[in-house]
């Protein structure tokens, strides 16, 4: 059976999408092209969140984060919040140039894995 492996792409409505692209491309180092932010290789953890009660976020995987900190505040980034450690990994929230709420997180990938699947079998149980 065929099955979806991961999100193909986030669709935002931006007025000046060239500028907060470039914005991407210098802060965050991501590859950009006219059409936005592309990802060659597959992001193997991904969570859509239908519920957050929040603005919207979008979360990026890094593979060290308090490097890419140090990075961030050398190039005046917002840090909206520090770094917070968690059995599945370490998050940090920034600001993009049109206050939108970045989060990044380096996974502990088998921490993550092993949570995923118990909250999967354990909402199975519940349908």
């Amino acid at each position: 059976m065929a099955r979806i492996t991961g999100i193909g792409g986030v669709f935002l409505n931006i007025t000046d999408s060239n500028k907060l692209l470039r914005w991407y491309k210098d802060i965050l180092n991501l590859d950009i092209t006219e059409h936005g932010i592309n990802f060659l290789e597959p992001n193997k953890l991904t969570l859509l969140t239908f519920n957050n009660k929040n603005k919207t976020i979008l979360n990026f995987t890094v593979d060290n984060l308090e490097l890419f900190l140090e990075e961030l505040r050398s190039k005046d980034v917002k840090i909206v919040k520090e770094i917070s450690t968690f059995k599945y990994g370490k998050f940090i929230q920034i600001e993009d140039i049109l206050g939108n709420v970045i989060e990044l997180w380096e996974p502990f990938e088998e921490e993550y894995k092993k949570m995923v699947k118990k909250e999967i079998a354990d909402f199975k149980k519940k349908t």
